[in-house]
């Protein structure tokens, strides 16, 4: 009888394994991507932190969305000219963004242009 009791406590055990494997997800820590000095491209970081949430490689003249976690913001090389809009379709007054640059909070710009 124990040994039942045993491998039946031993099948639950692995059924449970199984299902917390499969449902919980794999913490996000793992997949951050942070500050490295030095980087390439325009890479946008979150408040308060060193982690990336939006990276360009090449400038390229497109109107693209900031990202919504992004405060602050750093053209590594290669980027001459970076606006930054306030707007999401790169309409109104430009703020340029070049080098290195930090706003108020997130939302602040909403849409850039590198070139």
């Amino acid at each position: 009888m124990r040994r039942f009791t045993s491998r039946i406590a031993a099948g639950l055990a692995a059924a449970l394994i199984a299902t917390l494997a499969v449902t919980i997800p794999a913490s996000p820590a793992a997949a951050v991507e942070t500050l490295k000095v030095p980087d390439t491209g325009l890479v946008f970081y979150q408040a308060y932190t060193q982690i990336i949430v939006g990276r360009q490689a090449t400038p390229d003249g497109i109107c693209r969305p900031v990202p919504a976690e992004a405060i602050w913001a750093i053209g590594w090389n290669g980027f001459g000219s970076v606006s930054g809009y306030r707007t999401s379709d790169c309409t109104g007054a430009a703020s340029e963004l070049n080098n290195f640059h930090s706003w108020p909070y997130e939302g602040y710009y909403l849409s850039y242009r590198a070139g």
